[in-house]
């Protein structure tokens, strides 16, 4: 009778012991598959942070009008603000501005960043601009 406890005690004790590591190497596996996906998102990271950086180095080399066209539709406003004559028209333009729908703001923005060769720059942004809306979920 005692022989028939303790056998069942052991029994359990072993099953309890077997269940323990049965968790431990799951946790082992779960921890290696985060591991590894971490690892891959680095590489993806790097690879279109290398592609960002050699396009913005191929738009850096190959700058043009456009490039001095947006510089001057960015600065004469500026400069104009400090004529008397101007600064109204200038108000009367920003104010106008204000009316324009923000989508046509992301291809103006796209468009500049993609002239200036700061793509790199962008995808940073992006992604910590979805970090954070991944986060508040």
């Amino acid at each position: 009778m005692i022989g028939a406890l303790f056998s069942l005690f052991n029994g359990g004790l072993e099953t309890y012991r077997q269940y323990n590591r049965n968790k431990a190497e799951a946790l082992k596996r779960k921890d290696e598959l985060d591991k590894e996906k971490h690892q891959a998102r680095v590489r993806r990271l790097q690879k279109g942070e290398e592609q960002a950086s050699s396009l913005d180095e191929v738009s850096i080399r190959e700058r043009g009008l456009k490039d001095e066209f947006l510089m001057l539709v960015v600065f004469v406003p500026l400069i104009l603000s400090f004529i008397p004559g101007y600064a109204p028209y200038i108000e009367q333009g920003f104010e106008a501005l204000q009316n324009i729908p923000e989508p046509y703001w992301y291809v103006v923005s796209a468009i500049v960043i993609d002239t200036l060769g700061m793509r790199a720059m962008l995808r940073n942004l992006l992604d910590i601009f979805s970090n954070n809306v991944r986060s508040r979920r």
